[in-house]
């Protein structure tokens, strides 16, 4: 993932260029990259950016008295857009470093993360943005303060230890992916969101320089409220697509609202490549080609169909890019990508989409009262989170002495990620943020990795956009109520397209989508049993899936081939959590019709091929050299 990188000897008679050096050419996953290197005494510190806009003389600025390097997009000065290749962008963000201190980020906005190191008193500090959806992470000893996006990077170094951290791989197996700052590296830690590390030579201090707080304003008509979202949506893409920009822009386009809201933003636009992956016969890419069509741009749109065996051959290499922290379940995004041809172009990307501004989480009555004592939050947090079963079939694939320790550093790691929002008043405010700062900038960095092969632009998380949603009723946007008038009202031509989520359009009667949603989970269920009653010989595919890897894990030979030769020897990584008689054993219930096991055969396959590309078979890093006179 493009970012800031780094490299601090503690003793001044050391050279850190070597180590940086090797970060870069770790980073750079593409030849088309544009990239930052600057070395001054014992600190290196470089960016790499897929954004076409990025160059080193606009995001590295010095004077004697510090250096600032920045990458990313939409920013914002004194809250004024800034273009991202305005020439002084580095250096009017390093001169209210000079006249402000440490305060100069609050004049700072955008999708971000800089670096800023002081001549004067050799303090380093790390900073993103305030929703931290650039990813940061770092790590100090005795000898070196790194950081870097990535995690593989921390490899460059020779020193660097190399020990699994147990808590975050115990979270992925239990739950999805690490939460909270733990890394699967141990001692490496991410920067939280509105995060700030300060590294002085001897110590590092982390501090926390802003925090999400709900200011619901009551009385406020719907209409006012959307159209200041109408607004704000504007300004949201404006701030990352330059007007004057007329190349290349790709949009993905799903039976979803994220997407034809973004598509319905930039249809002006020249140059639009807009697909849809899946089939042709499956409701996503139909609903898709009636939303292209509605907007005069059937032309533009195109259907990727995903060739099953993409899943095995790009399976180990989503493990390296997207650092093991998600299963490899979304690989086929490399054979999109790869299909879609290479280039630094803007790839417009609908995650997290309205939650971050007009909508907000499942709640029920509950949530929209007081959250209650500890006891009764941790209870919830554990149940409403997954964790809690999870953590309960740890039992099917683990050694059994790790089972207990693992399945409880699993449920600690979810309840630290969930105890910096307990301040909320509502729990259905806590789990929003929860989901927002753990989960959603989680998987925004490591489920998509189209991101590797374009500038991928995230429209809806925008600063102005998510402190427009604390002011909003809870109430408002649970169930997506807001959202789905702002459709009704401001986009009636979209709405009236069928939306894939519920089968109708947003006009249709709630009676109505309860039918479709309970006849869709009867065939869902039946479909299920029907592979199991066959032993796994009949896979019926869904209309409404795009893809469908259990079946091809069964029947596809490239990516069955490559999943359990991993899985036939889960100790060969050096990867010794595993007990093979019990994985054999979910293996061959999988093949017998069990879908529900697909996800956790996906985890411990990345788990052992992670032990093997970031341990076992890593690169041999590089030392720290001696300064020169």
């Amino acid at each position: 993932m493009p970012g800031i990188f780094g490299a601090v000897a503690v003793q001044r008679d050391r050279d850190a260029k070597p180590v940086a050096k090797a970060m870069l050419s770790l980073l750079g996953h593409r030849d088309w990259y544009r990239s930052a290197l600057r070395s001054d005494g014992p600190w290196a510190f470089g960016a790499v950016s897929s954004n076409p806009w990025f160059a080193a003389e606009n995001h590295l600025a010095e004077t004697p008295q510090a250096l600032l390097l920045v990458e990313g997009t939409a920013f914002t000065l004194d809250g004024n857009p800034v273009a991202d290749d305005a020439p002084d962008l580095a250096r009017r963000m390093l001169d209210f470093y000079l006249a402000d201190g440490d305060r100069f980020c609050a004049r700072i906005g955008g999708h971000f993360n800089l670096v800023v190191a002081d001549r004067r008193d050799g303090r380093v500090q790390l900073l993103n943005d305030r929703l931290g959806f650039s990813h940061l992470y770092w790590y100090a000893d005795q000898d070196v303060f790194l950081f870097a996006p990535e995690l593989k990077a921390f490899l460059s170094w020779r020193g660097f230890p190399r020990r699994v951290e147990p808590a975050a791989a115990a979270t992925l197996l239990a739950h999805e992916c690490p939460l909270g700052e733990t890394t699967l590296f141990e001692g490496v830690r991410m920067l939280g969101p509105a995060a700030r590390v300060i590294w002085d030579g001897r110590r590092v201090v982390v501090e926390r320089r802003w925090r999400p707080e709900p200011q619901p304003e009551s009385g406020r008509a719907r209409d006012d409220l959307l159209d200041e979202a109408d607004a704000l949506y504007a300004r949201s893409l404006a701030k990352r697509l330059p007007a004057s920009y007329d190349g290349r822009t790709v949009v993905a386009l799903s039976g979803g609202l994220d997407s034809r809201l973004l598509l319905h933003q930039v249809r002006q636009r020249p140059n639009l490549d807009i697909f849809t992956h899946g089939r042709r016969d499956n409701s996503e890419y139909v609903i898709a080609r009636q939303v292209a069509r509605s907007m005069g741009l059937a032309d533009r749109h195109r259907l990727v169909e995903i060739d099953p065996a993409w899943a095995g051959r790009y399976a180990r290499l989503a493990v390296w890019l997207n650092d093991g922290q998600l299963n490899m379940r979304n690989a086929t995004s490399l054979g999109i990508s790869e299909f879609l041809g290479p280039g630094p172009y803007p790839y417009l990307n609908g995650i997290l989409g309205s939650h971050l501004s007009l909508g907000g989480p499942a709640c029920s009555e509950e949530d929209l009262r007081p959250a209650g004592d500890p006891d009764t939050v941790r209870r919830r947090t554990l149940r409403f989170s997954g964790v809690e079963a999870g953590a309960a079939r740890l039992t099917a694939f683990l050694r059994s002495d790790l089972v207990e320790p693992m399945q409880a550093m699993a449920r600690e790691q979810v309840l630290a990620a969930f105890a910096p929002w307990d301040y909320a008043p509502l729990f259905g405010d806590q789990k929003a943020f929860y989901f927002h700062f753990n989960m959603g900038r989680r998987m925004q960095g490591t489920n998509d990795v189209l991101k590797y092969q374009f500038h991928d632009l995230l429209p809806y998380a925008d600063e102005e956009l998510f402190d427009f949603s604390l002011r909003i009723p809870l109430a408002e946007k649970c169930g997506m109520a807001l959202f789905h008038e702002y459709y009704r009202t401001r986009l009636t031509p979209l709405a009236r397209i069928p939306w894939q989520h519920t089968g109708h359009d947003l006009f249709a009667p709630d009676a109505l989508r309860r039918r479709t949603a309970q006849r869709r989970q009867t065939w869902a269920r039946w479909n299920q049993a029907l592979r199991r009653w066959t032993r796994g010989r009949v896979n019926l595919r869904s209309r409404h899936a795009y893809t469908d890897r259990p079946a091809w894990l069964r029947r596809n030979k490239v990516y069955r081939d490559e999943v359990f030769g991993v899985l036939s020897s889960v100790g060969s990584t050096g990867c010794d959590w595993f007990a093979q008689d019990k994985v054999d054993a979910l293996v061959a219930a999988f093949l017998q019709g069990h879908d529900d096991l697909f996800h956790i055969l996906a985890k411990i396959y990345t788990m052992v091929v992670w032990h093997g590309l970031f341990l076992r078979d890593a690169p041999p890093g590089s030392d720290l050299a001696p300064r020169r006179a």
